[in-house]
């Protein structure tokens, strides 16, 4: 007799953080400049300020382009308000950005206030590692309390990193119902992507735990009786009788 659970499972999204490198190159000065011309002389101030070198902490280059812009004379145009400004902030980073797993993660937000006030309701009926810290099981909810690479907000306790993901190292796993997902995520995951988190915003619509419950039923898992092989001397006997009466068939074929 099987219970339901058996067959159960919880498919969570892991997640991964985007990491850019800065660097102000001809070729995406060109790029930005043809979709943003009124932008020339703001962006000959970034360079002058930052240089044209690569650097691998997009979080603090981007608030020295702030810095430069904030700063810009009476004459030079800046960031366009509204959507505009927005677009035009998008094609900066595009331009002059690129994937480098050598780069800082990409701050998405922070939080001064706890966000995740209330986690257990997102591990319903799983029973979490009592060595699991609350920092460390933030952690794994994609919220760091250590401070950020470039030191903004403070950093440190009482405040709560979020990074940005990256989609194209998005995954999936499907853990059994009977096995809580903190301890699959430890032993299965963290120890081959050890900055990888688990998105708490993929719920279920029932009871609203993180991960999609779905029940599928594993035949061979289920059902399959392992037989194991005869012994090798047994395999050997029979293969050499083979070739006795194979050799005994050729000579009656030959004479």
């Amino acid at each position: 007799m099987f219970d339901n659970t058996d067959f159960g499972y919880r498919r969570i999204t892991v997640l991964r953080p985007l990491r850019l490198r800065f660097q102000i190159t001809n070729d995406a000065r060109e790029r930005f400049l043809n979709t943003c011309p009124e932008l020339f002389d703001a962006l000959q101030a970034v360079q002058d300020r930052l240089g044209s070198e690569p650097q691998l902490d997009w979080n603090r280059a981007w608030d020295d382009v702030q810095q430069v812009f904030k700063t810009l004379p009476d004459d030079v145009e800046g960031w366009a308000k509204g959507a505009k400004g927005t677009a035009q902030k998008k094609i900066f980073r595009d331009c002059f950005t690129a994937v480098d797993p050598e780069a800082a993660p990409v701050i998405a937000r922070q939080h001064r206030d706890d966000p995740l006030a209330g986690v257990g309701a997102l591990f319903p009926n799983q029973t979490l590692p009592q060595s699991l810290t609350t920092r460390d099981l933030y952690a794994l909810l994609g919220l760091s309390t250590l401070p950020s690479p470039t030191g903004r907000g403070a950093g440190g306790e009482g405040w709560h990193t979020e990074y940005e993901p990256d989609p194209a190292l998005k995954d999936a796993e499907n853990i059994p119902l009977k096995e809580d997902i903190v301890s699959y995520v430890l032993r299965e995951v963290r120890p081959y992507v050890a900055d990888a988190w688990i998105d708490r915003e993929t719920l279920d619509e029932q009871d609203g735990g993180i991960g999609k419950v779905g029940y599928e039923i594993n035949f061979n898992r289920v059902f399959f009786q392992y037989q194991p092989p005869r012994p090798l001397h047994e395999i050997d006997a029979e293969l050499a009788g083979v070739e006795q009466r194979i050799l005994e068939l050729l000579r009656e074929v030959t004479e």
